[in-house]
């Protein structure tokens, strides 16, 4: 079965089943926060089927990005992966909650969560919740989080190269942004994300 890719702008609010074999990548560039909470289900139930999400978020002024994701593997050898890469200024605030579950009957499964946060202001704020419920043998399972400001060491590096502060700042913050824009093959959507960060670094933030 072809793979399908989805360009979205989004945390889609839906549930997703997938068939035997069927592989989905959800790419999404998100710059608009929302009202409430999102809610996101990935029901992996047929075997061998696929599911990799990758999101971007750049939020800016009283942005708002509130969502659970979950993941569930209900038949062998499936994979559900999400990396979730955020940037926020302003007054801005990023809450997403992972659940990661895999079924008795799915052995062989693959499932990964991680999501990293990068904060550009004092009143910006982040909070991730990643949990992982498994109940068989034979997985690969794993979650990673974090919550953080630019690293001062590498700024003053590149401030001792000669960069103003904002182009040392903004070299960092695409940066952060490559380590997952590496694995799309797309070169367009790649582009994208990365005049999308541009346009958002350059404009003044409080």
């Amino acid at each position: 079965m072809a793979k399908k890719i989805m360009f979205l702008n989004t945390i889609p609010n839906k549930i997703i089943s997938l068939k035997k074999n069927e592989e989905i990548v959800i790419v999404s560039l998100i710059t608009k926060g929302w009202a409430g909470t999102r809610r996101l289900v990935i029901n992996a139930k047929g075997y061998g089927s696929k599911c990799t999400c990758i999101f971007f978020i750049l939020g800016s002024e009283n942005s708002a990005f509130d969502a659970k994701i979950k993941a569930v593997h209900q038949a062998p050898k499936t994979q559900i992966k999400a990396h979730i890469r955020a940037a926020l200024a302003d007054r801005s605030s990023c809450n997403i909650e992972g659940l990661w579950s895999i079924e008795k009957k799915a052995c062989g499964a693959d499932t990964y969560f991680s999501h990293h946060t990068l904060l550009l202001s004092q009143d910006a704020s982040a909070k991730t919740s990643p949990f992982l419920e498994i109940n068989t043998d034979d997985v690969k399972a794993g979650h990673a989080a974090s919550v953080g400001k630019i690293d001062e060491d590498a700024l003053f590096y590149l401030l001792s190269r000669g960069l103003s502060e904002t182009q040392a700042r903004a070299m960092l913050v695409q940066g952060f942004f490559e380590i997952e824009l590496a694995t799309i093959a797309d070169e367009k959507v790649k582009n994208d994300v990365r005049e999308a960060v541009c346009k958002f670094i350059s404009r003044p933030h409080q």
